[in-house]
């Protein structure tokens, strides 16, 4: 029975990498697209919650990764004893919530990456002599997700009646970037004051440049810290494995008492904990 439940646990993860796969590579949105698209929507309070960590997917694959992290959690509470069952429910519930996390400072790292080619498209044109919006919405044609997909919001926002610094503010809010904050700080002294926007949007490309490289210089740098914590979170399991490996009678002894179960079970909660810190620490250095 137990090898039935991983296995339908096992083909349920697997669905969830295959949609995300698939949902990377759908087609882009049409450039003119205006009208938001039909189809199935995630409840609001689901839908802001992924939006403010940066995670944009499609609603299948937010509702598989639901199902597959609750057909765990059940399966872990009815088959393994109860204090096991809890701790894995909880080693469940805590990787689902870390991979969002993860998905979201990729796609944010992406946008990042993808911002200053798109700002210097956009004074290209503005050299033309095309104006502020028109600039953003033909810009937007040949860009790729995931930048694309928030562009293509701020120019559906900017058709529906909003300024075009209120559209990037509220895409700043939706994701976490201050990076938007900073342009439609930009747009907004332009339409205020008048100016030269051109040159406003040359500096903030050279800003984006020069963070990019003191971020590539930091993570060369800290390489070894970022090492050294990852030996560090993976050697107490390895040890358990390796102990496990040569000696299983040890740690099932020590299970099927009840003061090593409390110890094994306090080993385990501080090893997550440990996680958590070494992994808070090492992303404070990136910041």
């Amino acid at each position: 029975m137990l090898w039935i439940a991983l296995a339908l646990l096992l083909v349920g993860l697997a669905f969830v990498v295959l949609m995300i796969i698939s949902g990377e590579a759908e087609t882009p949105t049409p450039e003119n697209e205006i009208i938001p698209e039909a189809g199935p929507k995630l409840p609001p309070a689901l839908e802001n919650y992924l939006g403010s960590n940066g995670v944009e997917l499609p609603p299948a694959v937010v509702y598989a990764g639901i199902a597959v992290t609750v057909i765990g959690v059940a399966l872990s509470l009815l088959i393994l004893p109860l204090n096991m069952g809890a701790l894995i429910s909880m080693g469940l519930v805590f990787a689902a919530f870390s991979l969002i996390k993860i998905i979201g400072a990729q796609r944010r790292a992406k946008m990042l990456d993808q911002l200053p080619s798109f700002i210097n498209q956009v004074t290209r044109r503005l050299s033309a002599g095309v104006s502020v919006e028109n600039a953003f919405a033909d810009s937007v044609e040949t860009l790729e997700r995931p930048l694309g997909t928030v562009m293509r919001r701020v120019v559906r926002r900017v058709h529906y009646g909003y300024d075009l610094h209120q559209a990037f503010e509220r895409e700043a809010r939706v994701n976490k970037l201050n990076e938007f904050d900073v342009l439609a700080t930009a747009l907004r002294i332009n339409e205020q004051y008048g100016g030269s926007i051109r040159s406003i949007l040359d500096d903030i490309v050279d800003i984006l440049r020069m963070q990019d490289s003191g971020k590539r210089e930091l993570s060369a740098m800290t390489g070894e810290t970022r090492v050294t914590a990852a030996i560090l979170a993976a050697l107490p399991p390895g040890i358990a494995a390796y102990t496990f490996y040569n000696n299983p009678k040890f740690l099932t002894d020590m299970w099927n008492s009840t003061g090593g179960q409390q110890t094994l079970m306090v080993a385990i909660t501080m090893q997550l904990l440990g996680i958590i810190v070494l992994w808070r620490m090492i992303k404070s250095i990136g910041n």
